[in-house]
């Protein structure tokens, strides 16, 4: 028994006539009739009782129809699901993330994307950047997003969005009260630094640009630790403006401007597999170019503060 035949039998036992049968189907009656005929000889029953009329169902021809109704259907949906996981828009996407790129960028970047892609399923893997690399090699993930992602031969990295620099710190702190604070006015503030060394390479190569060296008194796991440390008095951080989203007790944000365009703001990246061809994948970085010129249109308009992206539905 194959799809075809069972499409055949289908036809006419809703049809209760090979003619029309034939007709609906667009082929000739004699295909249909062979058709039909090697079904009952496999089977070993009779499905149609002739008339002159033409064929009403027999007690086996009814029972088979109700499983062959549901087997046609199941084939149907099966061949929809494939065609749209060939398209990305089935599926499952595994993404990493970490740090301040997770409090709205990348949030924002899959909000986009599960508007375009209703069907697929987002999975987020928050860990810190070795473990969100071994995932993406070990095919556990699809992308990842983080700051200073290593360009490994067999990595692809992309700047998702250049965000401008703001400082945090504590309302006591005196810099609170300028509006712009200068990169240089940094050197003897205590500063805090995150554990990972790509940021306290980051931290020193842009205090060294503008004269002086870091004071890195305190450091934390994270960015988003460091703030929390910075809410407390701990010294001064060096963020991302999307970090401005996170609200604490005694936290403000003041923007930083450099004289060097070189060094005057952090870069938010996405990583995945040189040979990774997953059209999930593709969809991903279709937002994520549509997400990189809005952020760099805003970022043009407003170089200290940027704008919020206010995404259309379904962009």
């Amino acid at each position: 028994m194959d799809l075809r035949q069972l499409r055949y039998f289908i036809a006419v036992a809703e049809e209760l006539n090979f003619g029309r049968a034939a007709a609906r189907l667009h082929v000739s009656q004699p295909p249909i009739t062979r058709q039909i005929k090697m079904l009952e000889a496999e089977l070993g029953v009779l499905l149609f009782e002739r008339t002159h009329f033409g064929v009403n169902l027999t007690p086996a021809g009814e029972e088979l129809l109700a499983t062959a109704c549901q087997v046609d259907d199941l084939v149907t949906y099966a061949s929809d699901r494939a065609r749209r996981a060939g398209t990305g828009s089935v599926g499952r996407l595994d993404v990493g993330a970490f740090g301040s790129g997770v409090i709205t960028i990348v949030p924002e970047i899959l909000r986009r994307y599960t508007d375009a892609n209703p069907h697929v399923e987002v999975n987020i893997l928050n860990v810190p950047q070795p473990a969100q690399l071994i995932a993406l090699r070990q095919r556990r993930i699809l992308i990842t997003f983080d700051r200073y992602l290593p360009r490994d031969a067999d990595l692809c990295v992309e700047t998702v969005a250049q965000e401008p620099l703001v400082l945090a710190l504590n309302d006591s702190n005196p810099l609170a009260t300028r509006s712009i604070i200068p990169i240089e006015e940094l050197a003897e503030q205590p500063m805090i630094t995150a554990r990972d060394a790509g940021h306290r390479k980051w931290v020193g190569d842009l205090c060294r640009a503008h004269g002086f060296e870091p004071n890195a008194s305190q450091s934390a796991g994270d960015m988003i630790a460091g703030i929390i440390m910075a809410s407390h008095g701990f010294g001064v951080q060096i963020v991302a403006a999307s970090a401005q989203a996170i609200g604490l007790p005694g936290l403000v944000f003041r923007p930083l401007v450099s004289k060097k365009r070189t060094h005057d703001s952090m870069d938010l990246q996405c990583a995945y597999l040189k040979n990774e061809a997953s059209p999930l994948l593709r969809g991903v970085l279709k937002i994520v170019g549509e997400f990189r010129k809005e952020a760099a249109l805003a970022r043009s308009r407003n170089p200290l503060v940027p704008s919020k992206m206010r995404s259309r539905k379904g962009g």
